[in-house]
């Protein structure tokens, strides 16, 4: 029940207090990417994940130290690929996501806190995974496809004349013994 609560209210404040539309994103398969996040006179951060409407998840928080100088994580879903930094005055936190998955698309949510208990929310940032693909693989891909249909069909025009010839060869051969044959009976 909490959750679902969090979750309204996660949603209510997002869409009240995020300014436009999401940016948008695209990365391949097994890329990393960083995401940015302003942290002027703010000392908590937190990184959240909406997969879809119905799974929010937190993925990583943190916080600056007492003198302000250091973010110190405080939680993090998996430590292997997230990853967050700051600057040297820690105003922007930089979410690092390694080894992307196609489970990694979705909105990401920055929020910060000041002194004041709610939580600020930036412009939600949409991440796409495309498969992997790259353009020079594509281009690769269909121009070793189209060699080789040039190939088979250089081979086959070659394949063909070779057999023309033979068979015309033939053909004049078995001409002229049916003409000498044809000939020596009529004799």
């Amino acid at each position: 029940m909490e959750k679902i609560i969090f979750f309204s209210l996660f949603s209510w404040t997002v869409q009240t207090t995020s300014r436009g539309s999401s940016d948008l994103l695209r990365v391949q398969m097994g890329e990393s990417i960083s995401l940015n996040c302003s942290m002027r006179n703010r000392y908590e951060i937190a990184w959240y994940h909406l997969r879809s409407e119905q799974q929010l998840d937190l993925l990583i928080s943190a916080e600056k130290d007492n003198k302000g100088r250091v973010l110190l994580t405080n939680y993090n879903t998996n430590s292997i690929r997230l990853k967050m930094t700051a600057d040297t005055w820690v105003t922007r936190a930089i979410l690092e996501i390694s080894g992307v998955t196609e489970s990694d698309s979705g909105l990401y949510f920055c929020g910060t806190k000041s002194d004041a208990p709610e939580m600020f929310f930036d412009k939600p940032i949409r991440l796409e995974v495309e498969d992997g693909v790259t353009v020079t693989e594509s281009v690769l891909m269909f121009g070793g496809v189209g060699l080789a249909v040039l190939v088979f069909f250089v081979a086959t025009i070659a394949a063909g004349r070779i057999i023309h010839y033979h068979g015309w060869q033939k053909g004049w051969a078995a001409a002229k013994r049916s003409s000498r044959i044809q000939h020596k009976s009529t004799k």
